[in-house]
């Protein structure tokens, strides 16, 4: 009788295990979120078209000026491109697309956006506070090797980023 039962045990122990392992492979097989495409340097300026950045933006397209306002390394930048308000007294909008060598090299370029987008802050408020809710409101996004920052109208610019891809 011992037997019968330790039998019995041993083949519902056997078949939970085989519905666990059916439902974990069931469960991995789902779909998955496709990666987001990469930012391009064209992605800057179907922004810029926006309207919802300063109306005087500059072109930077010099890798080692990007590297050193993003604070990023020179050599890991494949491209670059940045508008910048030109009337900084007023204005701190900007749109920087970067492509980077790899996704580390983006991880590492993600931070220095996020750095850069604090130093503005920091010395905007009491110079140009009409800029800090832009500031606050800027858009950084990475996908794959690339990097995007927005900042413009509090407004729209999330949308109109979300908007590209």
């Amino acid at each position: 009788m011992n037997a019968k039962r330790w039998i019995a045990c041993a083949v519902m122990v056997v078949v939970v295990l085989i519905c666990v392992v059916v439902i974990v492979l069931m469960t991995s097989c789902g779909p998955k979120e496709p990666a987001a495409a990469p930012y391009t340097l064209d992605d800057a300026q179907t922004l810029l078209d926006t309207g919802l950045f300063s109306a005087d933006m500059g072109k930077i397209d010099d890798t080692y000026i990007i590297s050193m306002l993003y604070h990023v390394d020179e050599n890991a930048i494949r491209e670059c491109v940045s508008y910048q308000a030109t009337n900084t007294g007023e204005s701190a909008d900007e749109i920087t697309v970067i492509v980077f060598s790899d996704e580390a090299a983006a991880a590492s370029g993600e931070a220095g956006f996020r750095q850069r987008v604090e130093d503005q802050i920091e010395s905007l408020e009491n110079y140009a506070p009409a800029a800090i809710p832009h500031l606050e409101a800027a858009v950084i996004r990475r996908a794959g090797s690339t990097v995007l920052l927005a900042v413009g109208d509090p407004g729209g610019v999330a949308e109109a980023v979300d908007n590209l891809h």
